[in-house]
């Protein structure tokens, strides 16, 4: 896995309103991060050091998984119910 690839595709699915590959994405770091692999660099460069970029990298990609999650069960909500044949 490239982290920094992954990073940069996960920002251009959310800039595109890409929620599903958004999330996969977030949840592929979080399994990468998690496993011990080394962070993207995802604020300024690497002077801030590794441990805040992985944290500044856990908790957004945290955020992405959860906000994609009530952004598909708030369109569920707002579908519109269809008219059965017969229902007036």
């Amino acid at each position: 896995m490239d982290p920094q690839q992954t990073w940069t595709d996960m920002l251009d699915a959310l800039k595109q309103n890409d929620h599903d590959e958004a999330k996969e994405l977030a949840r592929a770091l979080l399994e990468w991060l998690g496993k011990g692999g080394f962070s993207p660099i995802v604020v300024g460069d690497e002077s801030l050091g590794a441990d805040w970029h992985r944290m500044i990298a856990a908790f957004i990609c945290r955020s992405v998984v959860s906000r994609t999650n009530e952004t598909s069960e708030e369109s569920h909500r707002r579908t519109p119910a269809t008219n059965v044949k017969g229902d007036q």
